[in-house]
């Protein structure tokens, strides 16, 4: 190997490679001390019908269903207690206020919600604000499950408010019992 003056005895390959992990390194370091931007996950409210936080929810019914709590019987996702709904000529709800302080005007919000359908129903679950507007909804068609599924909105702004009424819904009008457990509620906004 022929070796040319001031470049000493390293190849072409070996100086690139050289190069490559020096450049690597330094752009690790500029990630590292990059303060966060805003787009961060904020987890803003939970209630998973744990200790006091079973106060927080409400249940109504209309016509025959019914709604209600599991404390210690082994059927909840996560914890100890979970919620129920069952309704087969009629409907049955269960709902919180979700606090979401710390948000801007402009954040994306997601309500999250865990549900174990013991029987194929459409299961609603929708925010609100305390005027009654809807801020967001989805209604996905459930079949029964031995596992807790997990149920989302779609991307929702909170329109400058810092409390939301979340709830979880089922109906049934043919006659047939439809019934599910849910636990786990959670919103998720990004600023």
């Amino acid at each position: 190997m022929k070796l040319r003056p001031g470049r000493g005895t390293r190849t072409r390959t070996q100086r690139l490679i050289g190069a490559l992990a020096t450049a690597a390194a330094a752009m690790a370091v500029l990630a590292l001390s990059t303060p966060a931007h805003a787009g961060a996950q904020t987890l803003l409210y939970t209630n998973g019908f744990e200790g006091n936080q079973l106060y927080a929810w409400d249940h109504v019914t209309g016509d025959d269903a019914q709604a209600g709590f599991e404390l210690n019987t082994g059927t909840a996702d996560t914890g100890q207690n979970n919620g129920w709904l069952r309704a087969r000529q009629g409907w049955a709800r269960e709902g919180t206020w979700a606090g979401i302080d710390g948000i801007t005007r402009n954040s994306s919000c997601t309500a999250r919600i865990w549900v174990r359908p013991q029987d194929s129903v459409e299961f609603a679950l929708r925010v609100w604000d305390s005027k009654g507007t809807k801020l967001g909804e989805t209604v996905p068609r459930l079949y029964p499950s031995t596992y807790y599924l997990s149920v989302a909105t779609p991307a929702w702004s909170p329109q400058g408010n810092t409390n939301v009424f979340v709830e979880a819904v089922i109906s049934s009008y043919d006659g047939t019992s439809r019934t599910v457990r849910i636990d786990g509620l959670s919103v998720d906004c990004t600023t």
